[in-house]
């Protein structure tokens, strides 16, 4: 049981630094915080599996770091390929997409980041692991169970809510595919009944039942819950096999309105730096304006009643 909980620990420790690497990789190019992964909290769990992996697999190698970077690469670079091919079947989703690298496979795969995960490999035997082993060995192994316990309680919890996000937002794609499908449908009826000039009185009521359901398309590119929004900021390249170009719509309304938020940032804070140049002076006019009428307000009242 306790060595079940120290590889537990160690599982949720690698996940952590992988989520950690992630995040910054992805981070600093975009110019603003990306919390990466599939999960909501601050771990990638294939990151921990991975870790795992090498650490059984690689350790009669030793401190061989030709052997450890080569043989690094080939696991988790097979690790990557099974674990998009998994998602891309379960969620009818493709997370992320090498597509456009020089040397890829499938798009699940590429030599870029097998070289990455090489190296990774390097530091994670030689420098990380040793030094988690240290850690680990001076913690109790009463106080390694709990810990572990509660983790686990977290990860199951954060699956669940991550899987249940899925599926909801897939549901989300199918509701809006079938209005774009009634609209279009209803507006081929108005073009045809136009055309042989029959049933006015009923295209008027096709024509309401149309902007209802437009309205209610925008209401559902613009109504993204924030776990959705945190999935698809997460996985920029993340493309659904099945209604793209519902999730194209989704995804262009949150990045718009993700600029609109970003171009008045402060607008409520501070209004006054918001205010374009040519409006800033004709408002201090306005302030002027203001106080010499209260003046001239206070000195007359002077004048009529003096103290």
């Amino acid at each position: 049981m306790e060595n079940f909980c120290t590889w537990f620990l160690g599982f949720a420790g690698y996940s952590f630094l992988g989520w950690l690497c992630e995040s910054i990789y992805c981070s600093v190019p975009a110019k603003r915080f990306i919390n990466r992964g599939f999960l909501n909290g601050p771990f990638c769990p294939v990151y921990g599996i991975g870790a795992l992996l090498v650490i059984g697999l690689l350790h009669p190698i030793g401190k061989n770091i030709i052997l450890i970077f080569l043989c690094g690469a080939l696991i988790t670079t097979l690790l990557e390929y099974i674990t998009g091919f998994l998602l891309e079947k379960l969620f009818h989703t493709k997370w992320w997409d090498y597509s456009k690298k020089k040397i890829q496979l499938h798009g699940r795969i590429c030599l870029q980041n097998s070289l990455l995960f090489g190296l990774l490999c390097v530091v994670l035997m030689v420098v990380i692991h040793p030094l988690g082993q240290d850690l680990l060995s001076q913690i109790p192994d009463s106080v390694q169970c709990v810990i572990a316990g509660i983790l686990m309680i977290y990860f199951v919890a954060d699956t669940v809510i991550s899987i249940h996000t899925i599926l909801q937002f897939n549901g989300k794609l199918r509701q809006l595919h079938s209005l774009l499908d009634e609209i279009e449908e209803k507006r081929q009826t108005v073009r045809e009944r136009l055309q042989y000039k029959v049933g006015q009185k009923l295209d008027t009521d096709t024509r309401e039942r149309i902007e209802k359901l437009i309205q209610k398309k925008k209401e559902l590119e613009k109504n993204t819950k924030l776990l959705q929004r945190r999935l698809i900021s997460a996985f920029p390249t993340m493309r659904p096999l099945r209604h793209t170009e519902q999730f194209l719509r989704i995804k262009r309304e949150i990045e718009r309105r993700r600029e609109y938020r970003r171009k008045n940032k402060g607008l409520f804070l501070n209004p006054i730096h918001t205010i374009r140049l040519q409006d800033r002076s004709f408002l201090i006019k306005i302030i002027r304006f203001k106080s010499q009428t209260i003046s001239k307000v206070i000195s007359s009242s002077v004048l009529f009643f003096p103290v």
